[in-house]
This record gives C-alpha cells, sequence and structure tokens, in this order.
C-alpha cells in the first residue's frame, strides 16, 4: 500500500485540457464512506468529517480546468438505485453509475478511523473504459481529522487532475 504524505502541489498540469479547446473529459465522484471498523472508539461527528472530505474533493474537481465533475444529485441519484438491493456500491457498480452518466472516470473511496488520531483515506480512479483503476492512492491522516481529511481528499483531486491531464496529451 502506498502511502503519501500531506503535502500539497502546485497545479501546474490544470490548464493542459483548455489549450486545445477540446471538451474536458468527466467524472463521476461517488460519496467517500465511512469505515468504522477498526475504530478505538466511534464518535457523533466521525460520518461529518467524511462529508467535508467529500465536499473538498467535488470542490477542488470542480474548480479544475482539465476535467468537469457529473452532477452530484445525479450521482447520487444513481448510486442509490444501485444500492437498492442493499448491498454497497463497489468497483463494478461504480463504473456502471459512471457508465449511466457518461463520465470517462470514476472517483471512489474510502475514509477509515484507525484509532483517535490516525486516520486513512483509500481512494480510487476508475478508467471506465478499461474498467481498471487508474489510481489506487492512500494518505495517512494524522492530527484534527476534520480538518486533515479535507486536505487528503483535495491532494487526491489534484492527483485526478494530473492523471487526466497525462491522459489527454
Amino acid at each position: 500500500m502506498r502511502v503519501a504524505p500531506l503535502i500539497l502541489l502546485p497545479l501546474w498540469y490544470s490548464a493542459l485540457a483548455g489549450q486545445n479547446g477540446a471538451a474536458r473529459p468527466a467524472v463521476a465522484v461517488i460519496n467517500l464512506r465511512f469505515n468504522g471498523e477498526h475504530a478505538n472508539v466511534l464518535q457523533p461527528g466521525d460520518t461529518a468529517v467524511v462529508a467535508a472530505a467529500t465536499s473538498k474533493l467535488r470542490a477542488t474537481l470542480g474548480a479544475s480546468d482539465v476535467v468537469t465533475i457529473v452532477d452530484s444529485s445525479a450521482t447520487a441519484t444513481a448510486v442509490a438505485q444501485a444500492e437498492a438491493d442493499g448491498n454497497p456500491c463497489d468497483n463494478a457498480c461504480a463504473l456502471a453509475v459512471a457508465r449511466r452518466l457518461g463520465a470517462r472516470w470514476v472517483a471512489k473511496g474510502t475514509i477509515s478511523n484507525l484509532s483517535n488520531l490516525v486516520w486513512l483515506l483509500s481512494a480510487d480512479l476508475l478508467d471506465v473504459t478499461t474498467g481498471r483503476a487508474v489510481l489506487a492512492d492512500s494518505y495517512e491522516i494524522k492530527g484534527e481529522a476534520a480538518r486533515m481529511a479535507p486536505g487528503a481528499a483535495h491532494m487526491f483531486a489534484q492527483r485526478i487532475e494530473k492523471t487526466a491531464a497525462g491522459a489527454l496529451r
């Protein structure tokens, strides 16, 4: 498992997509999920940490010059319909949702509470055409989770942009 340090990198690649005038490829962003299976103690604010990270992931990609994100309500509706059988949306489900919404990629992940001070964001970017993961990232989050989890989601969004920019070349 690769654990990336939490540092913010400049978005030197964000202008690449607009240079040739082509439409930006779409990314479907499935809400990050909370995993408290290994937590010492579950706190009422744990799901708020995940919601803040999801919001940051969407906001960063929403401001991107490289990709566009699929409407979050359309994505949520498609995921809810796919999960109607009671099973959580796995990779196959995420790929089907993204195809249905016309996205080139789908981003999904979980945030796990490992202890009071250590959390882990595990996130994937899947290529809808091949079904393969083009990014499989893990970010160890230490310290105040409500502040650090959105930072990890921001870094994942930056990696999505960089991957998309490379695919557009």
